[in-house]
């Protein structure tokens, strides 16, 4: 049996959207899922495992099992649909409600031939996006990472000399990184079931944060 390493960092709220970035595992890295709070912009969960992509689509549900406990919200899952298709296969016989599906507006490789699946396309297109996306966010300080798993993999997540292509040093992981960017996308693109108080408090936040970041350069 594998190992599930999963790290909570807070206790949930009822009513709180929480979406999940999963990246199944391919060749020696890990499987692993990042979920974020749209309320408060957080990283409350974080696990990791050795698990075959199929494997993690049970492991998923079971987590959106316990944050819907919590919130009596299922949580929005978007699964990287290129080493993912058993995980999103499990998803799916398991009746997961919440699973995300990709939009046609979205920017994708022209070799894409499909879209409207179920799961996320990392390709030519979406991936520079989504790792600028979650940079802009740390650098402004939007994002909160309680994780030292994350930051880990951050201070080894390169660009090659040889590529330019940002990707984990040799010898590293980088599967927390990408679960991450992708639950970013999740929190920038998916509609929120937030009431308009809870909203304006988010951006007001947000807004001091970014205030914050300008005075530091």
């Amino acid at each position: 049996m594998e190992v599930i390493m999963i790290y909570e960092y807070r206790k949930l709220e009822p009513n709180e959207n929480i979406v999940i970035g999963a990246d199944p595992s391919e060749g020696g890295d890990y499987s692993a899922f990042v979920a974020i709070s749209k309320k408060y912009s957080d990283v409350v969960l974080v696990g990791r495992s050795k698990e075959e992509s199929s494997q993690l689509g049970y492991t998923l549900e079971r987590v959106g099992q316990y944050i819907n406990k919590q919130t009596r919200v299922f949580p929005t899952i978007a699964v990287e649909r290129n080493t993912g298709q058993a995980t999103i296969l499990v998803l799916k016989q398991l009746n997961y409600p919440e699973l995300y599906r990709m939009p046609t507006s979205f920017i994708k490789d022209d070799n894409e031939e499909e879209s409207d699946k179920y799961g996320w396309s990392t390709n030519t297109a979406s991936r520079p996006k989504m790792l600028d996306d979650l940079l802009m966010a740390v650098r402004q300080r939007v994002i909160t990472i309680p994780s030292k798993e994350i930051i880990d993999e951050m201070t080894t997540f390169i660009r090659n000399e040889k590529t330019g292509k940002p990707e984990a040093d040799k010898s590293a992981h980088d599967d927390l990184v990408m679960a991450l960017a992708i639950a970013w996308q999740l929190y920038l693109t998916t509609s929120s079931r937030m009431s308009e108080s809870e909203v304006g408090m988010v951006y007001a936040r947000n807004r001091e944060n970014a205030k914050k970041w300008s005075g530091l350069r």
